[in-house]
């Protein structure tokens, strides 16, 4: 985290102020003592003394301001009417979006005056549908989605990373269970909340790369997964660990396996037509959520992190908070991992979650506002 400077600032202050208090007292000695030799009036001796305490607490208050960080604004770069629509900034894994939406939008709006916000909760496939049909124009949704959505037809681009963080799962079983290890698991059922959902991906993920083996019940919902696994009907499922801390904490359930995947969590996508057509809307909104990430990523005065505590405060304790701060990186320049985007593309036509097995990398992504690495 950022250090809190404000007190580093504040002492100084103070420390050029008592100097300037000793510049006074110093002052009138020296006026007392020239007034008996040279005939000056006590009068001019004071207001020569005077004159120093300006000049001293002038030149403190000069240092105490110029360390100060100065408030920068721009101009607009576009103002063209847009919508931003993000997966619900609800749920901690978005909290640079919650951050920018309810902290700072005044600072996004410098980018663009006209734009503004629109939240999900029902994750990345809404946010999706919203970007294609056009009600919002800009989209921040998982990777994997977009991604997948691309292979599928979706006239779509991903224009920037958001999150650079992958996205988390923690493999739980009942706190009764014996098992320990993955291995375990093998042979054994598993509750998925439905077909295609993260935790049934994640759960063809872990079966693939360990070469498992799992029987898969379809339970509708994360509270059923969780009552599966403790009923003794299902042997485990997989979670999200933001969604289930509570329940790791007070034991309720026991976690057993944390993974994440190799490709970042969020990216920021819009269609190939609103590109085209307004390139200008698109690198606005861009740049203005990367400034709002820096901003974020910064954490000045520890502003991240009390809002986080503040924000989150009904899902998760203050040192959690201070955790999920430093635990998750959203990116400040938008760069675009190539090489991840071939590894979920890969992945996912090894899953047969994706179908079309020419594309590539470079079919989901322009290169046109942030740099690309490897």
């Amino acid at each position: 985290m950022t250090k809190n400077s404000s007190n580093r600032y504040e002492f100084h202050f103070l420390k050029d102020l008592y100097m300037s208090i000793s510049f006074y007292e110093l002052g009138d000695i020296i006026m007392k003592k020239n007034t008996r030799k040279l005939g000056i009036s006590r009068m001019l001796a004071a207001i020569i003394a005077v004159v120093i305490v300006i000049a001293a607490i002038a030149v403190g208050l000069g240092y105490y301001y110029s360390s100060q960080p100065s408030p920068t604004t721009i101009s607009p770069i576009s103002t063209t009417p847009i919508t931003i629509g993000a997966v619900s900034a609800s749920h901690p894994d978005m909290a640079a979006w919650a951050f920018i939406e309810f902290k700072i939008p005044s600072i996004i709006k410098q980018y663009d005056p006209n734009i503004k916000f629109e939240d999900f909760p029902a994750g990345s496939g809404a946010v999706i549908h919203a970007v294609v049909s056009g009600s919002v124009q800009i989209g921040i949704a998982g990777t994997d989605a977009i991604t997948v959505a691309i292979s599928r037809g979706a006239p779509l681009v991903i224009v920037a990373t958001f999150r650079e963080t992958p996205a988390f799962r923690s493999v739980v079983v009942s706190p009764k269970s014996n098992i320990a290890t993955l291995n375990q698991l093998n042979g054994t059922t598993a509750a998925d909340s439905s077909p295609g959902s993260l935790d049934d991906i994640a759960t063809k993920y872990l079966a693939s790369k360990f070469k498992l083996e799992f029987k898969v019940v379809y339970v509708g919902s994360f509270s059923a997964q969780v009552a599966s696994v403790l009923s003794g009907s299902a042997t485990f499922t997989n979670v999200n660990p933001y969604d289930a801390m509570r329940l790791i904490e007070n034991g309720t359930l026991k976690a057993i396996y944390n993974f994440s995947y190799p490709w970042p969590m969020f990216s920021i996508f819009t269609t190939r037509s609103f590109l085209q057509q307004n390139p200008t809307a698109v690198k606005a909104a861009v740049m203005a959520l990367l400034k709002g990430n820096q901003i974020y990523e910064e954490n000045q005065n520890n502003e991240t992190v009390n809002f986080l505590i503040n924000y989150y405060k009904d899902i998760m304790s203050p040192s959690d908070a201070v955790q999920l701060f430093k635990i998750i990186k959203f990116s400040t320049n938008g760069a675009i991992n190539a090489t991840a985007l071939q590894i979920l593309i890969n992945t996912y036509i090894a899953l047969n979650i994706i179908t079309n097995t020419t594309i590539t990398a470079k079919d989901v992504y322009t290169d046109q506002f942030v740099p690309v690495v490897s």
